[in-house]
């Protein structure tokens, strides 16, 4: 029975328009027939008695709604004494005309009661919108705007449009014209007709040429039917390759055409907001939300949502902070019936994390997801669902591991989109006689300072999980699972999934590491390289997988314009032993791990290194393909640099000697 109520206050919002409408309705003809000369008494004492029923109806599912909600206590108070009011009153209004009062006075308790009506709407509009949501915008207030000083023209210019508009039929799946646009090394090979730039001369280039012929021209570019460049994307293209269409270089932004055009071209992005509500982040935090300030230097911040069960209103509460948040971590929860919309006006919005929360093709289809990381791993999505990301310029990373079973379709999907959307793919997905799926743990973050709960995430069969806490491997015997486990100091976590009739799964290992706190200030200093450059991933609190391309690496590689180490600066609170770097190496991916480590004291404004240690070669083979370099503290530091240095170069016996070596770097840690 208490859940039959629960659910009859759902209905709130669906009946109490009708009081609204009969009410207003109501008095419309109460007014008119004064002037219409008509009798519409019996009418109007109809719509008064059914706009004093429903109002009462109303009001009850109101409040066994807000009895179930998570609404501001003195907004909610004052909405239902409001509506009380009006019910009384619109009684009243009854009870006048069906006495046959005097015309003025049934008029001025109309009067009264559709003030009251309104103040009470309003009320009920700041609950589910917001307490400003009718405030107009403020035109006068100033806000910071990135300055641009030198721009990567074709990494952050070009490269966006040919992706938006032409890699969608030039790329290694669909080469129209024999022509590919995925990659530098393709765009300067050229078609079948041969290279399609000449450098300095946009008018002898087909690259431009083509896109402005006439559009019915079989030549035209793009073709009739798909998204056209606008004029400032071809003026961009023409300005680039008169200016020696540079692929490598970074350009200085000055006061001439070429550098208007691009920074008309490029977001004006916040620098910084102004600081969110302390009562709104008291909220979240209440209803079991993580909050975490990005920087010092800025008012962003990172919400992970820790929770099980979502409930709609949360993103209310969300939206409250909206343009503070620049990283939003759903995952591991049910979102299939949740309305999403909201977050396409998360202006600030560059992270967001969907992993595991069961939506749909139709659900995303929905959403206008302008996001540069995106995580979409473990929803069973159709292919069209990917076409969005595709031509969306704005969306740099699509992870969406687990979301296809159709290898060969992954593939195809992941070339069209120049690489930018990631599949994972496991053998599991098409063998017979499958083992169970590997268990998935939450929470993804590894690192805590006091105590973390561990929960397994059940599949859809059903299994038994069994784990140990000591890094032995689970069999039938060991710990049951079933509940949440609290620790309190680094565990190695190792859960198996067991079923009668299927076979055993794979074990899924996580340590979990206690730190002794957690960085809140860490500027990085060195250049990420795309699709390895999301931001925060040194300080989130979560150690990367034996995958790099999981999301969660930076990845650091030397060019003309990079030197290929990592270098950052952050504070050292009391009580810091250690310095830990998580890194990585893959040597058929040219990863390897660093060659050399330093920390520098900074704390008095000098460089003074207090460490230095050279990292042996052999030292690849025997620890791969996860390893994490400690840094012992012993003096009083406050603030640190700290350089990791990689090898610039393939080695000697490498397939690719010679060549660019990566470093990958997930987390570093505070011990």
């Amino acid at each position: 029975m208490e859940e039959i109520i629960k659910y009859l206050g759902n209905f709130h919002p669906v009946v109490l328009h009708l009081p609204i409408g009969a009410f207003l309705f109501t008095f419309l003809l109460f007014v008119s027939q004064k002037y219409l000369k008509s009798n519409f008494n019996p009418a109007v004492r109809m719509g008064l008695l059914f706009s004093f029923i429903t109002s009462i109806i109303t009001s009850i599912f109101g409040y066994i709604l807000h009895l179930n909600g998570d609404y501001d206590s003195v907004l909610v108070d004052r909405h239902m004494w409001l509506a009380i009011a009006t019910t009384i009153l619109i009684g009243f209004v009854l009870y006048l005309h069906k006495r046959q009062k005097p015309y003025n006075h049934v008029l001025s308790s109309f009067v009264f009661a559709t003030v009251l009506l309104t103040i009470t709407g309003h009320n009920g509009g700041s609950l589910t919108h917001g307490k400003d949501y009718l405030k107009l915008p403020d035109f006068e207030k100033e806000i910071s705007i990135v300055s641009y000083d030198s721009i990567h023209v074709f990494n952050q210019v070009i490269s966006p449009i040919l992706d938006s508009k032409c890699v969608k039929c030039h790329n290694t799946g669909k080469s129209k014209g024999n022509l590919m646009l995925s990659s530098i090394d393709k765009i300067l090979l050229g078609g079948e007709k041969g290279q399609i730039i000449k450098s300095n001369s946009s008018v002898d280039s087909r690259l431009y040429t083509y896109l402005n012929l006439p559009i019915d021209d079989e030549m035209h570019m793009p073709p009739d039917g798909n998204s056209q460049l606008n004029d400032n994307e071809k003026e961009l293209i023409k300005l680039w390759i008169d200016e020696g269409a540079d692929f490598y270089n970074f350009r200085k932004m000055n006061d001439d055409n070429f550098s208007k055009e691009i920074l008309s071209f490029l977001p004006k992005e916040i620098a910084s907001v102004d600081p969110p509500n302390r009562n709104d982040l008291v909220k979240l935090i209440e209803n079991e939300f993580r909050i975490e300030r990005i920087s010092t230097e800025n008012n962003f911040i990172d919400i992970k949502y820790q929770g099980k069960s979502f409930k709609q209103s949360y993103l209310r509460l969300l939206s409250k902070v909206s343009d503070n948040i620049k990283r939003l971590d759903l995952s591991f929860v049910d979102l299939s019936s949740i309305d999403l919309s909201r977050v396409d006006n998360f202006e600030n919005l560059t992270y967001l994390n969907l992993n595991n929360t069961k939506l749909t093709t139709k659900k995303i289809q929905k959403l206008d997801l302008d996001i540069q990381t995106l995580i979409l791993s473990n929803n069973n999505f159709d292919v069209s669902v990917f076409d969005k990301f595709i031509s969306n310029p704005t969306n740099e990373r699509v992870f969406a591991y687990n979301t296809i079973s159709d290898l060969d379709l992954t593939k195809e999907i992941s070339a069209n989109s120049n690489d930018k959307i990631y599949f994972g793919v496991s053998l599991d997905d098409f063998a017979s006689n499958v083992p169970l799926k590997i268990p998935i743990i939450t929470p993804s973050q590894t690192l805590f300072s006091s105590t973390v709960d561990i929960e397994v995430v059940s599949d859809i069969t059903n299994p038994d999980y069994r784990y140990t806490i000591n890094g032995d491997e689970p069999d039938s015997l060991s710990n049951l699972y079933v509940g949440p486990i609290k620790i309190d100091r680094s565990s190695n976590l190792k859960f198996k999934a067991f079923k009668k009739g299927s076979r055993p799964s794979p074990v899924q290992e996580v340590f979990y590491r206690k730190i002794a706190a957690p960085i809140t200030d860490l500027k990085l200093l060195s250049t990420t390289v795309e699709p390895y450059a999301a931001k925060n991933i040194l300080s989130n609190n979560e150690v990367g997988s034996a995958d790099f391309r999981d999301g969660t690496w930076n990845g650091f590689i030397k060019s003309d314009t990079r030197s290929g180490d990592m270098i950052a600066e952050f504070s050292l609170p009391e009580g810091v032993n250690e310095i830990g770097i998580s890194s990585l190496t893959d040597y058929g991916a040219y990863i390897l791990f660093p060659t050399k480590i330093e920390l520098y004291d900074i704390s008095l404004g000098n460089d003074e290194l207090v460490y230095s240690k050279n990292i042996s070669r052999k030292f690849d083979e025997e620890n791969a393909p996860l390893y994490t370099f400690r840094i012992p503290i012993n003096k009083n530091l406050k603030k640190v640099r700290l350089k990791v240095i990689s090898n610039k170069k393939l080695p000697k016996g490498h397939p690719a000697e010679g060549e660019p070596a990566w470093l990958f770097i997930d987390e570093i840690m505070l011990l």
